[in-house]
């Protein structure tokens, strides 16, 4: 009778390709070269020069990125959250 397999979950990496990082925002690869070239808050390494650069994106960059720009009121959410936390160490509810 043989060892049973041990499934492991694919690790996420680090560092995504474009097509990658495309996947993630639903956005073709070409758009996230777009993107990294048009905007320059957009986290992207870049690694070499002229025509054979490639372009890795840090995924937690890239996904702190995102949270920033989403619509909304996210600084009253923030502090909302925060002041709910306050309130339930005062009340000793923590």
């Amino acid at each position: 009778m043989s060892e049973p397999v041990m499934l492991t979950p694919v690790s996420t990496p680090m560092y995504l390709v474009p097509e990658e990082a495309g996947e993630l925002l639903r956005l073709s690869a070409k758009s996230v070269y777009r993107l990294a070239k048009a905007d320059p808050t957009f986290p992207v390494v870049r690694l070499g020069a002229g025509r054979n650069a490639s372009i890795r994106i840090p995924r937690a960059r890239l996904l702190a990125w995102l949270e920033e720009r989403t619509q909304g009121h996210p600084m009253r959410r923030r502090m909302r959250a925060s002041r709910n936390l306050a309130s339930d160490h005062e009340v000793g509810r923590a």
